[in-house]
């Protein structure tokens, strides 16, 4: 196994704070004015404590100089701190975003982070799952794609953690760490919602199942998904009702994302019949990063032996924290969520994201953070017809940004306090010390 060593957080989060909007700026230029008096981490911690003003100003910086800079030309983030508070939703991604070394930055900088992927890279190497090299090994930035380009992409990614085997614990282990981070500084989820993947981790931060048995269930799960014929999915920009006419008897609607795109799969000829129909059509598309079709009928074969090893293997307990069950696309319930029957409906139905997303909208109303290796759920959710934009944040970077993972969750950190969280900032100074 590979060897890190911890280091220091290479950036700063620098906030400030006004009563009034005309005031701001003067209190952007006092933090500024005490960058040539004070070490960055002194100066961010004692303007994190001393901050409370409802006009809020924030900055991640990973040195002094690119502070001054910043501060001098009025970058940053600033915005008025919302009367009523709103509560926290954490949106927890599916695989398709992952890469290697995803978590290798923060594994590198923050404790519980790296803590977390330690223990659940214990679990899965006992059952014979070796991940922990693929996800702290250093990693280059890849070159940024348009929408285009994503759009006329037609091939799947390559490599170990490309396949479902181990993408799927790899997701599932970073995802779990990001919460575990993001809950050591005081946030914590009125409700949640996951794509695909990302319900799994949703119901163990609920407690429904134990990290144990979560990661058990993940890794026998896409061992077995991995064993099936091949397939694909291919998300369309197409709304449901049209992409029907599409489908056949071999494929189906494995996501509705939005009003205006929709997620097919099945068996890889199916797959591949549909993607040359389209294009000859005009019919935009992209390849997701997917080796099967995942929820449609391509994964009932699994249906039986998933529910009896659920049944046998997992404790399933009433969700303590709630969340939105992408098979029904409302809010999970404690029949469904402690029914080994739910997850294999789960696997092989399709996900009613945009449902869901309405229903986390209309009835939570919540500051809303993606946890996950990408911008994708985060995406969905930005555009969805009940969102208002300010309302979203991310939290770990995508590949295109890989290697600025600490300044971009220190910029959504601000990001989340100028919306009205309540931020530990002893307990984010600690996880530092």
């Amino acid at each position: 196994m590979t060897e890190v060593l911890a280091r220091l957080r290479p950036a700063e989060l620098l906030v400030w704070s006004a009563a009034s909007a005309a005031e701001l700026p003067a209190a952007r230029q006092a933090v500024l004015g005490q960058l040539t008096t004070k070490s960055l981490p002194d100066l961010a911690f004692e303007s994190q404590r001393t901050a409370h003003g409802p006009y809020r100003g924030a900055l991640a910086c990973a040195d002094v100089e690119a502070a001054t800079a910043a501060l001098r030309k009025g970058r940053g983030l600033e915005g008025k701190y919302p009367a009523a508070r709103r509560p926290v939703a954490f949106l927890l991604s599916g695989v398709g975003d992952q890469y290697p070394g995803m978590a290798a930055a923060l594994y590198e900088t923050e404790a519980v982070f790296r803590n977390a992927v330690d223990c659940c890279t214990s679990v899965l190497e006992a059952e014979g799952c070796d991940l922990r090299d693929l996800l702290i090994q250093p990693v280059e930035a890849a070159p940024e794609r348009d929408l285009r380009s994503m759009m006329q992409a037609r091939t799947v990614p390559q490599g170990p953690l490309a396949t479902t085997r181990l993408g799927q614990p790899g997701t599932f282990v970073v995802e779990y760490a990001l919460t575990e981070l993001i809950r050591s500084w005081g946030i914590e989820p009125a409700a949640m919602i996951g794509y695909s993947l990302g319900e799994y981790v949703a119901a163990c931060v609920a407690g429904v199942m134990s990290l144990t048995d979560a990661l058990r269930l993940v890794w026998w799960r896409a061992q077995r998904i991995e064993q099936l014929p091949p397939g694909g999915m291919l998300a369309v920009a197409l709304p449901r009702d049209e992409i029907t006419l599409w489908l056949g008897d071999d494929l189906d609607v494995a996501a509705v994302t939005s009003p205006y795109q929709t997620v097919i799969g099945g068996h890889a000829p199916a797959v591949s019949d549909v993607e040359r129909r389209l294009t000859e059509a005009g019919v935009a598309f992209q390849r997701v990063g997917a080796h099967h079709g995942f929820h449609t009928r391509a994964m009932r074969p699994l249906g039986a032996e998933l529910t009896e090893w659920i049944r046998t293997n997992v404790r399933l307990n009433d969700p303590a924290i709630p969340y939105i069950s992408n098979v029904s696309g409302t809010w999970i319930t404690a029949e469904d969520a402690t029914d080994p029957g739910y997850w294999a409906k789960h696997l092989s139905q399709t996900v009613e994201l945009m449902n869901g997303l309405g229903a986390l909208w209309q009835d939570v109303d919540p500051v809303a953070i993606e946890l996950g290796p990408g911008e994708g759920l985060s995406s969905y959710a930005r555009h969805h017809p009940a969102c208002d934009r300010p309302r979203l944040a991310r939290v770990q970077p995508s590949l295109a940004t890989a290697g600025q993972e600490t300044t971009g969750l220190l910029t959504s950190l601000g990001r989340l306090w100028i919306a009205g969280l309540d931020i530990d900032w002893t307990r984010l100074k600690g996880v530092n010390s």
